[in-house]
């Protein structure tokens, strides 16, 4: 059981801006969400990792990396892991979207989407 306070939410606009990842919809094809880390778990820990990513025309990520994370460590790890296996449906001809961000909050053994 948790024994941490939830780590307060941060802004993600201001620490992770996304003007990049605008214009075209994404779709997801697969996009499976972090497993809560099992470390995390039994240390009574939650937290939050925001994640930005590319996405190239064929649909697939690229260039995935934190944009920030509390408290971090294996969080960002499992955030990590999940967006490098995400896949969309591809772009338009010649389209590109970078700088995408997503949020994960670990919160009493669960995992979310923000």
């Amino acid at each position: 059981m948790p024994q941490s306070q939830m780590p307060l939410m941060p802004n993600i606009a201001r620490m992770a801006p996304s003007e990049g990842c605008q214009g075209e919809p994404l779709s997801a094809v697969n996009a499976p969400l972090p497993e809560y880390p099992a470390r995390g778990w039994a240390r009574g820990e939650q937290g939050w990792s925001i994640v930005q990513f590319d996405v190239l025309q064929s649909g697939a990520v690229d260039n995935v990396r934190i944009a920030e994370g509390v408290p971090g460590r294996f969080f960002d790890r499992e955030a990590l892991r999940a967006v490098e296996q995400w896949q969309f449906a591809p772009l338009s001809q010649g389209a590109h979207l970078s700088g995408c961000t997503v949020m994960f909050e670990f919160v009493l053994g669960q995992v979310r989407i923000r």
